[in-house]
């Protein structure tokens, strides 16, 4: 039952209204000014570029509740759980506590700008999934739960959290519920509506009355709306919604009515219409209503928010979905605007996207093929179909459409702004509103017309072209009709005609004057379109070409395919080029085509493509035309246009978020993750939510010490093989379609772990078994040494045996015989004679000899025994070769140690050799020599201050000291080092490892592995 209104309270309600109505009735009378009519130019449903997806497409089933967060992602709440969206695909919900939802019986979602989603349920408890992705129950899954429905929810400007329940409405403050009844102003009943408005004003419904709340007494006051019109009903609250310029509405199941208030001093915040979505409808950002259930599918009342206090669906209506071709499903259940102006519709089968386009179709009548376009002074357009030979008088301003009668072949315009139109029977001409007719001599088949602004210029299939100067036809013969593929008027007067091998010919008051060939055209194949104005523009089938002042540039892009089949370009007033070819509509700023043609830097474009409502191709002609301040794009699928002014950037930046991170198959958790030892192929997944144009969204990825630079593609996964062991960090960003990059980075540092073998202590142990592998091989290699200089000491020893039994039994026998025999004629000898006295000298002197060989015979058989020391033997050398004038020194350092034999007896070799030299050859005044017994080898340092050895002396004949010193020792493995030059004396330097030196008695066998 309808409620009576008081009387005061009536005036109170028609006072507001009439102060509401006279701030509306400014901004409307203002708009009519600048249009004809809101409804009539505002947008259609058939204006935006529309998605669906379906379980074909991943949907999850069938959606109760829709919010999107801060970080862009569109919350899903499905009976099967809850999904996150990102514009590409569906990811069900992971939490990083690993905490679950209390049920999949959801019935409320709420994204707060704190970056929290509330989730509210169809029977009890509450949750909240934090923007760090922990999920917190606020209330519980029981009977005595505080929370039973949640319909709607509002986190208050104090941070308190109310909650529209089935029993009522619910506040949660400082972790404490409470129950908002009769002593606070409010019943204590079912309450399906809460909303917070632009300014913080907090309100709330019941089924049939709205509050609102008084923050100083912390009561709810009723709000009456104003007296129903005849025949309706106004006892039914069914949702509260906010206008762009902050005004609360309440729908009705036919109509929307403002709430009665003061009028709002801010705009409605960017993120209402994302933080959860709407079950009747919604004013999106340019005050558009979007209406569902009305009755059937979804309507759409252009700039309905500013025209009054009242909208009644029906009749503000502009454009509606209700055939099943048109939409996923007919009975759409919820409505949410994203924070990049979409609009999202969901049903039970599907879930639709409505995206604004900056293309719009131009009603023009379907045709088999591309219309001729030539607008006039006036601001009309002339529309022939060459096909049909149909034409028509287009006035944008009302749409307004008129059939030509007769039949019409083609249509231009000239720089002049001369519309000329090509008939069955002739030519007609329009100057300044005045028409005139132009009869032909023949009208050829298949004829086209052109016009250079001077003269006409009309050809056909295989016939010559003619030309009309005003007063009389030429016909052109040269080059011949097959050879022309193009024709475009340059400057006044002008007219350029492209031929079938790329050639291009200027004709300038109907004379051929120039001609450039595709060399000069950088290759860029058959010319397709033409522009004069600033400069010469030349667009072919595989490129761009612009004329610098001195030659032609070609131009590029990054992606240079955008530039291809270029059949229209226009210059607007503000420089900026517009360029339609095979991949859609470029735009280039004019500050970036001027730095490309001067440097030749890629051109910085915007490409309009089927992404923003552009359907087919370019269409084979000049294909773009202004149409008063809109540009026309004819295109094979119809007329397109757009308002050059036209600059929407998305600039909300997208944010990455990783999703998964799995190693041969095997997942990771995302928080410190170490990868298990011997995985070969890691795979990093990714995305960021961008709900415009998800298609676009490019991704930007390193992985710190593999990757020297950043890879970038659109693929959203990354994957890397053949890890080492060891701490790495993985970056990623991402940039949307205009070009905005993530505000930071994504990180996330993990580890590798190392198999058994690239652990640090399995290679330590490898370490030291290389270093025990090296001693032993080491200490065998000292072994065979060491028996190879005692084999040579002892082949030495054998030999000295031999030749001491050699002198014994030969020589000092024979001498033995020789004493006998001297001795006997000696006795024969008589007296005093001569001969007497020198036999006994010489017997004397042959015995001494005896004794001598002897003596040597006795040390060949012990060798070593008794011979002095190395450095014993050394000073006595050197005392005995020193001369006058020449002072010798020793010095011993170290621990005096026994030396090998060999060892010894050839350094005492070297050493003697080495003094003898100097002594007799160095002219030195101080000799010295260094025996050092160090811990790792034995040194013996030769020293003089004389004037040096020669460098030549070495290839002397008969000088074999040098050689000598070498030779021996290399027989004990010894390093001998010279250092000589001429004035700075000479230093011997022979080095002996000090296992080859030392003679440290019989080697322990178990030290060697014997």
């Amino acid at each position: 039952m309808k409620q009576a209104i008081p009387r005061n309270r009536q005036q109170l309600v028609i006072g507001q209204w009439t102060t509401r109505l006279a701030y509306h009735l400014t901004i409307a009378l203002a708009g009519l000014l600048f249009t004809q009519g809101a409804f009539a130019n505002g947008p259609k449903l058939d204006h935006f570029n529309h998605s669906v997806w379906t379980a074909k497409e991943g949907f999850p089933g069938p959606i109760v509740a829709m919010a999107q967060t801060t970080d862009g992602w569109l919350w899903l709440a499905t009976s099967n759980g809850l999904y996150r969206f990102d514009g590409m695909r569906f990811h069900p919900l992971t939490t990083t506590n690993g905490a679950h939802l209390l049920s999949n019986r959801m019935h409320m979602l709420n994204a707060e700008t704190n970056g929290d989603l509330y989730i509210g349920y169809e029977d009890h408890g509450l949750s909240v999934l934090h923007a760090d992705g922990r999920l917190e129950h606020l209330a519980p899954a029981t009977k005595d739960s505080p929370i039973t429905g949640s319909n709607t929810m509002v986190r208050d400007i104090d941070g308190a959290v109310w909650v529209a329940t089935a029993k009522g409405l619910m506040r949660l403050e400082q972790g404490s519920w409470t129950q908002v009844g009769a002593k606070h102003g409010y019943p204590n009943e079912f309450t399906p509506l809460l909303s917070m408005d632009s300014g913080g004003q907090l309100w709330a419904a019941t089924l049939t009355q709205l509050f609102r709340y008084e923050r100083g007494s912390r009561r709810f006051v009723p709000v009456d709306l104003p007296p129903p019109a005849p025949g309706e009903r106004t006892d039914r609250f069914l949702a509260l919604m906010m206008s762009p310029d902050g005004r609360l509405w309440n729908a009705e199941e036919r109509a929307f009515i403002a709430v009665p208030g003061p009028v709002p001093v801010k705009r409605r915040p960017p993120h209402a219409n994302a933080r959860d979505a709407s079950y009747y409808g919604l004013f999106d950002r340019d005050g558009n209503l979007w209406a569902l259930r009305c009755p059937t599918g979804v309507c759409l009342a252009a700039g309905a928010a500013g025209n009054s206090e009242r909208i009644d669906i029906a009749a503000a209506t502009t454009s509606h979905l209700d055939q099943a071709w048109q939409l996923g499903s007919l009975s759409p259940n919820l409505m949410l605007e994203d924070r990049e102006g979409n609009i999202w519709i969901s049903s039970a089968t599907s879930l639709e996207r409505f995206r604004k386009n900056p293309l719009t179709p131009v009603d023009l009548p379907p045709t088999n093929g591309n219309y001729h376009l030539a607008p006039d002074a006036d601001g009309s357009v002339w529309v022939v179909a060459p096909r049909s030979k149909q034409g028509w008088h287009f006035e944008p301003a009302g749409r307004h459409l008129t059939e030509l009668s007769g039949k019409y072949r083609s249509a231009a315009r000239s720089a002049d702004g001369t519309v000329v139109l090509l008939t069955e029977d002739g030519i007609r001409r329009r100057r300044d509103g005045a028409e005139d007719r132009i009869d032909p001599p023949s009208m050829p088949p298949g004829a086209w017309l052109r016009t250079d602004g001077e003269r006409l210029w009309l050809g056909g299939r295989g016939t010559p072209v003619q030309i009309w100067d005003g007063r009389n036809w030429e016909t052109l013969t040269n080059p011949k009709p097959d050879e022309f593929t193009f024709s475009a008027a340059g400057k006044p007067g002008q007219m350029w005609r492209g031929l079938v091998d790329g050639r291009l010919l200027l004709f300038e008051h109907g004379q051929r004057t120039r001609e450039i060939d595709q060399v000069a055209l950088g290759g860029i194949g058959q010319a397709s379109c033409l522009a004069a104005l600033p400069e010469l523009v030349v667009c072919g089938e595989d490129g761009v070409v612009a004329w610098d002042g001195r030659r032609f540039r070609r131009l590029h892009a990054l992606h240079d395919e955008v530039l291809h089949n270029v059949t229209g370009i226009m210059v607007t007033a503000d420089g900026t080029r517009w360029l339609n070819g095979r991949s859609g509509l470029v735009r280039v700023e004019a500050a970036d085509w001027r730095r490309s043609i001067e440097s030749g830097a890629p051109l910085r474009i915007t490409l309009i493509d089927a992404l923003d409502g552009y359907p087919g191709t370019a269409a084979y002609q000049p294909s773009l035309t202004m149409v008063g301040n809109r540009l026309w794009i004819s295109t094979s699928a119809g007329v397109v246009e757009i308002d050059p002014s036209w600059r929407e950037i998305n600039r909300i930046a997208p944010q990455v978020a990783l999703l998964g991170l799995s190693g041969d198959g095997v997942a990771y958790p995302l928080v410190t993750p170490r990868i298990r030892a011997g995985t070969t192929r890691l795979r990093f997944d990714f995305t960021a939510p961008s709900l415009r144009k998800p298609e676009r969204v490019v991704f930007s990825y390193r992985l710190d010490g593999v990757d020297d630079v950043w890879q970038t593609g659109t693929e959203r996964s990354a994957t890397y093989t053949g890890l080492a062991p060891g701490l790495y960090r993985f970056r990623v960003r991402a940039m949307n379609e205009d070009g905005v990059w993530s505000e930071r980075e994504r990180l996330l540092a993990f580890e590798v772990v190392p198999t058994l073998v690239q652990t640090v202590y399995f290679k330590m142990a490898c370490g030291i078994f290389a270093l025990i592998l090296l001693w032993l091989c080491y200490r065998i290699r000292l072994y065979y040494l060491t028996r190879r200089l005692n084999r040579h000491y002892q082949v030495q020893l054998e030999e000295r045996a031999r030749i001491a039994r050699e002198l014994h039994d030969s020589l000092l026998q024979s001498c033995q015989g020789a004493v006998l025999y001297m001795t006997a004629a000696v006795r024969d000898l008589r007296g005093d004679s001569p001969l007497r006295e020198r036999l006994q000298g010489g017997v004397r002197q042959l015995n001494d000899a005896i004794v001598e060989g002897r003596n040597k015979v006795a040390g060949l058989r012990t060798a070593g025994s008794g011979e002095p020391r190395l450095s014993d033997y050394l000073r006595e050398a050197g005392e005995q070769e020193a001369g006058p004038g020449q002072h010798f020194a020793l010095r011993v350092s170290g621990r005096v140690r026994p030396l090998q034999p060999v060892v010894e007896q050839e350094l005492c070799a070297i050493g003697r050799e080495a003094l003898r030299n100097a002594f007799r050859h160095a002219g030195a005044s101080l000799h010295e020599v260094l025996v050092d017994y160090g811990a790792r080898s034995l040194v013996l340092s030769i020293r003089d201050n004389g004037h040096g050895i020669d460098a030549g002396v070495r290839d002397k004949p008969g000088h074999w000291g040098l050689h000598g010193i070498e030779e021996r020792a290399r027989l004990i493995h010894a390093e001998a080092t010279l250092h000589t030059s001429p004035g700075n004396g000479t230093l011997w330097r022979i080095e002996v490892k000090a296992g080859l030196a030392y003679d440290e008695g019989k080697p322990r066998r178990w030290r060697l592995g014997f």
